[in-house]
């Protein structure tokens, strides 16, 4: 959908950049951590050589989209905006204002996110303990009137709203600006190094024939956004979600509907941390009860008072996806954007609510009730062909008749809206930011369904058993994650039920966070296959009706195209969502008196917000203001150790820890020049895997001593066959026991290490590292006869392609590194 006719961007300042060119860093067009790309922040490199060979072929292997996202001077940033507030000069002599000082004001920050009551606030500023204290608040209503005065998050407004039908309770609509809620994410240091705004296409070599979704920057749509839009301009990614959420306790039926905001810019791995705060609450959607004889007919009016209050909030974003709109970054530039709906991240429900269709109509295709088991993708639901619908039935029915139009609708496949919020919103369509949302739509889908069936055939005791040995393997080794739990009892079931197995194949690899072509056709190979297969289910009784007509079984035909559309299906998960709910609802409840829910939720999170913000901007004004003292007591010749406490402060604030990359240590330590360094090096790698040990060894012994002491029988003969190799230039392999073999006695003592630090590349994604890994051997002890050990996989050959392979061709082994000399050994 084109921009509309008409929409031109005003005249622009002088650019940062003029377009695109190609010579600029890459790591100053894509915003992201530079030692992800192991480059300085000036786009230099000086302590390393040459960059690992895999990594930067990974890097070379990166299109991105020219002429996007010009950067103009003149933006505000986030300190900027903390001094630009009414008390600005009242702050340069006291950075605290209102409050007297910094411990009053850590003081009236931990009463205000206590969640304490008034007269609990009250109460405890009477204790004659506080009294003796000199603090600017006296009592809990000076404590508040003090936090209105901080700067402001986004303000929160109410709108009463009258519908057609009397309901029991006013209807009022709680909400914020969605351009201010969006600024507040594009300006918050926590995304400063974590957002993108130019779409980019990742390659899996340098031929460019395999294509790795993985960011919603890398799919087919953005990529088609971008192209829809004027030169320059910059593509924001605008993601929803909304649900309906019990907020009672222990008693009642209040509900409330939240709905959400985030950016598709921001890093996947970062949208998806609940703790990072990357989905706002744009506002509290009304949950009315009508008066009405007809419960239908309530739920008609319920739909239409949902996508209405959806309009008015959403307002904002329309006019931005039509003529644009400029905003700050978070390194203070000015970008001109468009803000298309591309995400709305909901349950089956509340998608067909947002589709306008009926709950036995598909909300992504035109498939209906009966036709969602078969085993074909049905033709995607476009706006313009529900829109065409909704005319026609509007056409034969007044839409005060509730009763036959609601009847009219029903048999179109619709729910009787009439005004969709999305009808007047460029470049978005529901055919495209309705998604297959791994959560609800695959994971809660193999519970409800697969796994019972499994149950049913393989049998309580044996799923049972299962389980038990992938939680035990799970312990010792600290390996394994989610895919690979799913991967391993996949092929466990495989010899006793395999029907289940392509559907589990099929749930294992969306929970990759990149993907390629050959993976997607692996999941539509892998859904074909149990759609081929499923009347055999029933034959086995596992399956309870003769039809599997269940929504989400549907919504499985479309999770390839929504890869490609826009990348891969773990970003789009409503577990941050979720978790949105807790504390963006449920604990402001918790906190208040349960009278009027949804304004007492807007004010704690008003306070809270409030308190967040400045607490953070006084921590970094603070270390600012310490840094530019600490430079003039150096040009005085005085020297001052730093404030540990506000280094601290911020290094707590931030989202992430850098994760410790053993590769890029490892090339340093082999091609730089680094003397004094003990040898052999202790960072080490291979094509795939990177090993660390600790400077000093844990032991120092002969082989006699070491066969002894750790119960190794063929030590020595490990030792002598891999000299053997190493003086033929044969690879070391790994098999089982050794044969004797001659060898020279060796007699010098060993170096023994008893914990190596293991570290892999992601297996979809080479350019980046896994957390490291620590793998320990503990010698036979009374406690232990056998002694304690951590199992690992390896791969006998360089060329493995695991994990597509699976366990094929893969040996255990139970290890620790020995050092005799100028050679690292590994015993088997």
């Amino acid at each position: 959908m084109p921009v509309p006719e008409g929409s031109q961007l005003p005249h622009q300042p002088q650019a940062v950049h003029p377009g695109i060119p190609t010579n600029i860093p890459f790591n100053e067009l894509y915003y992201r951590d530079s030692d992800d790309f192991d480059l300085c922040s000036d786009g230099s490199n000086p302590q390393l050589p040459s960059d690992p060979p895999m990594h930067s072929d990974f890097l070379s292997n990166i299109e991105l989209y020219l002429g996007a996202s010009q950067a103009f001077p003149g933006g505000k940033t986030f300190m900027d905006n903390f001094f630009a507030d009414k008390y600005t000069s009242l702050r340069r002599d006291n950075l605290f204002y209102p409050f007297a000082s910094q411990e009053n004001w850590q003081l009236g920050s931990w009463l205000l996110r206590l969640g304490l009551s008034m007269a609990g606030i009250d109460s405890f500023l009477k204790l004659d303990l506080i009294k003796i204290l000199t603090i600017s608040f006296r009592s809990a209503k000076q404590l508040c009137l003090c936090a209105e005065m901080l700067p402001s998050d986004p303000l929160w407004k109410s709108l009463q709203i009258c519908p057609p039908v009397a309901t029991k309770r006013a209807v009022t609509l709680y909400y914020r600006d969605p351009i201010d809620c969006l600024q507040a994410l594009l300006s918050h240091l926590f995304f400063e190094d974590h957002i993108s705004f130019i779409p980019w296409k990742v390659w899996s070599i340098a031929a460019r024939l395999v294509w790795l979704y993985n960011e919603w920057l890398t799919g087919d749509h953005a990529w088609e956004l971008q192209s829809y839009l004027p030169p320059g301009s910059t593509l924001l990614g605008i993601t929803l979600s909304s649900d309906k959420t019990n907020i009672s306790v222990m008693s009642g039926n209040r509900m409330a509907h939240p709905l959400l905001v985030s950016l598709a810019n921001i890093d996947t791995n970062i949208h998806s941390k609940g703790s990072l705060h990357s989905h706002l609450l744009l506002a509290l959607l009304p949950v009315p009860l009508f008066i009405h004889p007809k419960s239908r007919v309530c739920s008609l009016l319920s739909d239409r008072l949902f996508h209405k209050c959806l309009d008015i909030v959403l307002g904002p974003f329309k006019v931005a996806a039509s003529v644009g709109i400029m905003m700050n970054d978070p390194k203070g530039n000015l970008h001109y954007c468009y803000m298309p709906l591309i995400g709305y991240i909901a349950d089956t429900p509340e998608q067909s609510l947002l589709a306008c269709t009926s709950p036995k109509t598909s909300s992504v295709s035109t498939a209906a009730h009966k036709q969602f088991g078969d085993g074909i993708r049905h033709p995607c639901r476009t706006a313009s062909k529900t829109l065409s619908n909704i005319l026609a039935i509007c056409s034969k029915y007044n839409l005060d008749d509730y009763g036959h139009f609601l009847n009219t609708a029903k048999s179109y496949g619709f729910n009787g809206v009439d005004q969709p919020f999305w009808i007047n919103w460029p470049l978005s369509d529901p055919g495209r930011f309705l998604k297959t949302e791994s959560l609800h739509h695959v994971h809660r889908f193999f519970f409800d369904h697969d796994l019972q069936r499994c149950i049913v055939v393989v049998g309580d005791t044996k799923i049972d058993y299962c389980f038990t040995l992938i939680r035990t393997l799970d312990a010792i080794t600290g390996l394994c994650n989610a895919t690979s739990l799913a991967s391993s009892l996949a092929r466990f079931l495989r010899s006793s039920s395999p029907l289940f197995v392509p559907l589990w194949i099929f749930a294992t690899l969306l929970n990759c966070l990149a993907l390629m072509n050959t993976h997607c056709s692996q999941l539509d190979t892998a859904l074909q296959m149990f759609h081929d297969h499923k009347d055999s289910i029933i034959t086995a009784g596992a399956h309870s009706s003769d039809h599997f007509h269940v929504p989400k079984l549907e919504l499985l035909q479309h999770v390839v195209p929504v890869i490609w559309d826009s990348g891969a299906i773990m970003q789009w998960s409503a577990d941050a969502t979720e978790h949105a709910h807790v504390t963006e609802v449920k604990n402001p409840v918790c906190a208040r008196n349960n009278q009027d829910y949804y304004s007492q939720i807007a004010r704690h999170l008003n306070c809270t917000d409030k308190c967040f913000l400045f607490d953070i901007a006084t921590c970094i004004a603070s270390s600012l203001r310490l840094e530019a003292e600490h430079d003039e007591d150096e040009d005085d010749g005085e020297e001052h150790e730093p404030d540990g406490e506000v280094q601290n402060l911020l290094l707590y604030y931030f989202p992430t820890h850098k994760v410790v990359n053993y590769f890029q240590a490892a090339c340093i330590l082999v091609n730089g020049p680094c003397p004094g360094i003990p040898k052999p090096l202790r960072s080490f790698t291979s094509s795939t895997t990177a090993f660390h040990l600790a400077l000093k060894p844990f032991l120092r012994l002969t082989i006699p001593e070491a066969l002894e002491l750790f119960r190794l029988p063929d030590l020595h003969n490990a030792i002598c066959r891999y000299l053997d190799r190493c003086s033929s230039g044969e690879p070391h392999d790994v098999s089982e026991q050794r044969q004797p073999t001659s060898c020279v006695t060796l007699s010098d003592k060993m170096q023994i290490w008893t914990n190596i630090r293991v570290q892999l590349r992601t297996w979809r994604d080479p350019g980046s590292v896994e957390p490291v890994q620590t793998l320990v051997v503990a010698p036979p002890s009374a406690k232990y006869p056998s002694g304690c050990y951590d199992c690992g996989i390896v791969s006998p050959s360089a060329d493995s392609d695991w994990p597509d392979s699976g366990l094929k061709g893969l040996q255990a082994f139970l290890s620790s590194l020995v050092d005799h000399a100028d050679l690292k050994l590994q015993v088997i």
